[in-house]
Parts: C-alpha cells; structure tokens; sequence
C-alpha cells in the first residue's frame, strides 16, 4: 500500500498536502489542454488538408491528456478524502497525530498522544 510508507515517511499532513498539490496540477494540465483543443479547433481550416489532419491529430492527443488528469485528478481527490476521514483518533480527537504501525493489508496506526490503535482502510 503506497500511501502507507509515504505517510510513515513524510508524516500526514504533508501526505495531504502533496496530494492535493499533485491532484490540482493534474487539473490545471486538464485545463490547459482543453484551453489548447478549444484554440486549435478555432484556427482550423480544411482548406489545406495536412495541417487539418496535423490539427486533428493533437486535439485528439490533447484530449487524451485532458481525460487522463481528470481521471488523476479525480483518484488522487478521492484517496485523499478518504484516507483523511479516519485521520482523527477516536479516543483522543487528535487530527493527524499517529504514526504508522503496519502497512499491509490495512494501514493500522497508533496515535501520538494517547496510544491508541485503529485501522485506515
């Protein structure tokens, strides 16, 4: 499980702060892209075929970009959230205070503050 060593490593608040990072930059990539179809399209012409098949063939290689970081975009969010809403101890109420116990199958984490153990799915 991935996000197991890297939040042993770095800790969960920088984890989720380099996820969200990650994620929007793959939202902005997104974004650009469709910025860059939409302007291609508007330049287009079928008067001189080759550079319509030229044009053609980036806008379909863009959107092929512009699916792929929403797709990132969306799984980076949705690991992020998910793995925040069990951040908080149940014991204690600390939020982000634990530390890494076992990574596999489940991420099992024990708190900082008062010790207690619970398990990240």
């Amino acid at each position: 499980m991935e996000p197991a060593r890297s939040i042993g490593k770095l800790g969960f608040k920088r984890w989720y702060e380099r996820q969200l990072i990650e994620s929007h930059a793959w939202l902005i990539s997104s974004l650009l892209c469709a910025i860059a179809i939409a302007a291609s399209l508007e330049a287009m012409t079928f008067r001189e075929l080759p550079k319509a098949a030229i044009t053609l063939t980036f806008v379909f290689f863009a959107a092929l970009v512009c699916w792929h970081g929403l797709q990132r975009y969306r799984a980076i969010m949705e690991q992020a959230e998910r793995i925040g809403e069990f951040s908080t101890c149940g014991s204690c109420s600390a939020y982000a205070r634990f530390q890494v116990i076992d990574e596999y199958p489940k991420m099992n984490v024990r708190c900082k503050k008062c010790s207690h153990t619970w398990t990240i799915s």
